[in-house]
Formats: structure tokens, sequence, C-alpha cells
């Protein structure tokens, strides 16, 4: 069979196989969706404090597992910070401890991804059914914010207590005191137990302090809960709720918006002992910031683990930070697309191949405006800087490393000059691809010189405008998006690309180029 035969056969074959691929696909991440209510979420938390000496330990607390929340991954980033208690798997830690090499100014970004679900359908971590004498009584004693010996906690303790017949649940009792007779406070309300019970005000952990120091008056083991509610927010403070003892398991009240014994899906519990989510020891300075941020709901992106070699063709297992410029450089092959069609069916002369699409990959980055201003002025001061260059007969290596030394040069200062304007160009605009700029720079003074300047001028345009049908295509999201989930349609590319490469027809430019050639009717006059 010759290349001609073949070249449909091969393209056939490829098109059944991107379909078959896309197929299967499909039919993985149908099973692999987020089911209804649920959602994925990024919580972020960003460290700075200074040290005096090394040796300062900094302590971060990180969610743990429920039964409506699960943290499938999670990166900790840090520079001059050494893991002290790092446990395997990571996932399973509650704390990560480290300790400062050197003075000065510490930094640190923790970031956990979050599946949430409106239903239980995760199995909670360290859930317990039982309570240790140890923890009991570790529960049930007072500190320095829960002063359960206070006179003021036993004496409003005495008083629920005559009200409450032995029948009626006291601890419900107790949460209603706490969640309308401790009313919320201005910013210097109580934050300890006593002092929210003596003046009938307190801040919200104010508020949690009193209902555990009730309890544990009462004899009931209780723990201070520290968390986060998960919403879409740049600026997230952590919230406290309550969790009591019931003899089986644990139940949360939330005193300051009345919450008994079910919390809404989106309590995120962080810290179990209602201490500071971020401690430093032997520091100063500490700013923590907290941030939540929804991420889209792609299939395979609440995957932690993947076993199977079918993992390595899943991209959507990637982190998600990586998507974007993945699905990018997936849209490339399509520039390759546009290049072929307008210089094999059309007639559109460029320089280069991959000139075009290059091109129009730095202008996605930056702003076009600014990539239009740099792109036209470096190329007229390159070709400015070559047409010197030629009366030092230099040789060709040597010259192309000049030109590249040139264009860099005015790429920055180009830079430079527009943020003086107060144009804020951006760091994107030094993306524009400085090796093609210049070879283009040298093929137009080369063509220039062996044919003409109007032809090195058309092929300029002719690359221009290659560049612009790239450009446009480079920046269709929603095709990116899915070539992402569905690499293996580039077969379709691959395949059209084969057929095009047997073409050996008119170009569309041929038509009118030779339109002198074109057949008349017996009726139609000669052209003059």
């Amino acid at each position: 069979m010759n290349a001609r035969k073949a070249t449909p056969w091969v393209a056939g074959i490829l098109v059944m196989t991107g379909m078959v691929c896309i197929g299967l696909r499909i039919r993985t991440q149908h099973e692999l969706q987020l089911a209804s209510g649920e959602s994925l979420w990024r919580l972020t938390y960003a460290v700075k404090f200074q040290t005096e000496q090394a040796g300062a330990r900094l302590s971060l607390a990180i969610p743990f597992d429920t039964p409506r929340c699960r943290v499938f991954r999670q990166v900790v980033r840090y520079s001059d910070l050494q893991p002290e208690r790092l446990r395997a798997p990571l996932l399973e830690a509650r704390e990560i401890d480290l300790v400062t090499r050197h003075a000065g100014d510490q930094n640190l970004t923790a970031r956990f991804d979050i599946h949430l679900s409106r239903r239980a359908r995760f199995s909670a971590y360290d859930s317990e059914t039982s309570l240790t004498a140890q923890a009991r009584a570790e529960y049930l004693r007072g500190d320095k914010g829960i002063q359960v010996e206070s006179a003021a906690v036993t004496e409003t303790l005495q008083s629920i207590r005559r009200e409450t017949p032995p029948p009626d649940d006291l601890v419900k009792r107790l949460f209603e005191y706490c969640h309308t007779q401790i009313v919320a406070g201005e910013e210097n309300a109580p934050a300890d137990a006593a002092g929210a019970i003596k003046k009938k005000t307190g801040s919200p952990l104010g508020r949690a302090r009193a209902l555990v120091a009730l309890c544990r008056a009462n004899k009931t083991p209780a723990r201070m809960m520290t968390g986060f509610v998960v919403e879409e927010s740049e600026s997230l403070e952590p919230r406290a709720w309550v969790e009591v003892w019931n003899g089986r398991r644990w139940e949360p009240f939330e005193p300051v918006n009345g919450y008994m014994r079910e919390l809404p899906y989106n309590y995120l519990a962080v810290r179990r002992d209602g201490g500071d989510i971020v401690r430093v020891t032997r520091g100063s300075g500490l700013e923590s910031h907290f941030s939540v941020l929804r991420l889209p709901s792609g299939p395979g992106a609440a995957r932690s683990k993947h076993r199977s070699l079918l993992g390595l063709v899943d991209l959507t297992r990637l982190p998600l930070e990586m998507h974007e410029v993945l699905s990018l450089i997936l849209l490339l092959p399509l520039g390759g697309l546009v290049t072929a069609f307008f210089r094999t069916m059309v007639g559109v002369r460029t320089f280069g191949t991959f000139t075009p699409t290059l091109i129009a990959l730095s202008f996605v980055f930056a702003d076009w405006r600014t990539g239009i201003f740099v792109f036209a002025l470096v190329l007229s001061l390159g070709l400015v800087s070559r047409s010197f260059l030629d009366r030092l007969k230099l040789l060709m290596v040597p010259r192309l490393s000049v030109v590249l030394t040139l264009v860099v040069l005015c790429i920055i200062f180009c830079v430079s000059l527009l943020d003086y304007v107060h144009l804020t160009p951006g760091a994107q605009a030094v993306l524009l691809p400085m090796v093609i700029l210049t070879m283009t720079i040298e093929r137009f003074y080369l063509t220039s010189e062996e044919d003409s300047v109007p032809f090195a001028l058309q092929l300029l345009a002719g690359t221009v405008a290659v560049a612009v049908c790239c450009y446009l295509v480079l920046r269709w999201a929603a095709a990116g998006r899915i070539l992402f989930m569905f690499p293996e349609a580039h077969l379709f590319t691959i395949a059209v690309l084969i057929l095009m490469g047997r073409y050996t027809g008119y170009r569309l430019t041929e038509l009118w180029r030779f339109r002198d050639f074109k057949p008349r009717g017996p009726s139609e006059p000669p052209r003059p």
C-alpha cells in the first residue's frame, strides 16, 4: 500500500482510537464527579513572625477529617524552618511543629484542599467512643479562661439546676442560658467564662468558655473547639464552639448562632483544645492570615492517591495550580494546526513554522496593548541594530548572540519605560519569546537583502496575521479545559494534520494569483 492510500487509513485509525479513549475517560470521570451537595475548597495559612535567636518553635494546627469533611491534599512551604514533628502520614497529623534554624524574619505558608459533603460519607479521624480516666480528668479541670470553681459559675449552675427538674436535659438548659442570657458584647467584652457570666455579655470565645465551665462544674466533660466556617473569604476569622460528652460520643454546641448537637456541614474543626491555631514560642510579632477559596469541581480533583497506571494519563490528579498552565500548553497543537492551515490551504507565508504560535503564546500571558508596543519597538530597534552589525561582517553565531543581547536589553528597557509613564506593564511583558524575536529580525534582514523589502514585509504581515489567529485560539479557555480533561482529543488534531499533509491542490491565494488562466466563457470579453 503506497503512502497516498495509507493516509486515510491512518487518519481513520487515529480518529477511532481517539473516540474510544474519550468514551472510556468519560465513563471513568462520570464515576469520579462530585455528588450533589459536595464541594471542594482551599484553606490557606500565611504566617509571619520574628525571632532573635535560633530554636524558636512554631506549632501549626491543621484540619482533621470528620464525617462531613476530608482533607485530601496539603502543602506546607517554609524556608528557614526545620520540621521537628511531622507525623506520617501527614494527613493524619493534628499539629505540625517547626523550629527556626536562624534568627530574623520567618515565613510559612500552608495550604489544605478540603472536600466537604452535606451528608456524612467520610471516616472521621480519631472518633472516640469512650473516655479514659486521664481524658475525663482533663476535660473536667479548670484553667485560666475556664474558671470552673469561680463563684459566678457555681451560683449560676445551682440556679439553673433548681429551675430544671431531673428528667429535663440539664446540658440543653446550660446551652440555652449561654445562648440567650449571655448576649454578644463589644470588642472589649469578656473572653473568659467567669467574666461573661458575671456581666451577662461576652465575646464569642467568652460565651463558649462559659458553657464549658458550666458543664465541667456539673461534672460533665466538655472541651473547646477551634476551627473555621468554610465559606469563600479573603480574610477568615477562626470560630470557637463546644463539644460535650454524652457518655457515648461528643456532641457539638455553638452558643453564638444557637446550633445544638449538630453543626452545619461547613464547620471545619482544626484544634480540639480551644487554643490558637498558630502558636509561637520564643518568638514575637506573630501575624496569621487565613483565607478560603472555592475550587473547581473537576473530576479527579479530590483524589489524593493513584495506585494504578491509569493515573499517569489522568491529568486531573495533578495539583490544581498546574491546570491552567497545562491547559494552555495543550492548546499549542491547535496553534500549529492553524499555522498549517494558513500555510498549506490558504497559502500565507510566515517566518518559520512555529513563530506565529510562540508569539501568540507570549501575548496570552501579557496584556495585548503592552505586548504590541514591546513587539513593535523591539523589532524596529533590532532591525536597525542588525543593519549596523552587517557592516562588521561577523560570523553567524556571534552575530545572532549580539542581536539576542540587544533584544533582551530592549525588552527590559521597554518595560521600564512603560512603568515610567504609569502604564503598569507587569512582569508578564518580558515573556515575549526573545529567541523567536531574534530569529525573526535575522530572517527579515536576510530576506530583504536576498529578495526585497516588500517581500520581507509581506512575510512579516503574514506572520502577524497568523499569530493573531493563533492568539484567538490560545485564548479559548473552554477548549483548553476540554483538552485538559481529554488530552487524547489531539489524536483528531494529528489526523487532520496528516490529511492536510497530503493536500496537493491549489491554495486560496493561488486562485487569485492565477486568475488570468481561468477559462472564460464565450460571451466574456478578454482581459486587458
